[in-house]
């Protein structure tokens, strides 16, 4: 009896830490990885923390591809949102896997350029 009983406890033990593999690298490495390749983009682009006032985190699909989209919004520029989607299907995206697009914020109409001072 007691043999059975370990072999069910390894059973069990095994099963726990198979779906917890799993999970992490489909929930926490994701996310990781994302806010690496956002945190070298938004770097590259020279933004820093003070001229941040918030920023969102959502799981998102633009066009067919899942991806985790970051809305960022800028103290300087009150009136727009840029939002910052990495995906990893996204192949027009192969060194950096992050798309920037800006949004106006009163009527959601997309800027075709952005203009830094």
């Amino acid at each position: 009896m007691r043999k059975y009983k370990a072999i069910l406890l390894t059973l069990i033990i095994s099963i726990v830490a198979i779906i917890g593999f799993i999970i992490y690298n489909n929930y926490f490495i994701k996310w990781n990885e994302v806010e690496k390749y956002i945190d070298k983009y938004m770097t590259y682009q020279v933004v820093l923390d003070d001229d941040i006032e918030r920023i969102t985190k959502e799981t998102y699909t633009k066009e067919n591809y899942d991806g985790i989209l970051y809305k960022s919004f800028y103290k300087n520029y009150p009136d727009y949102e840029y939002q910052y989607f990495y995906s990893g299907d996204y192949y027009a995206l192969h060194v950096n896997k992050v798309m920037l697009q800006a949004y106006h914020e009163e009527d959601g109409s997309k800027l075709q350029k952005i203009i830094k001072n």
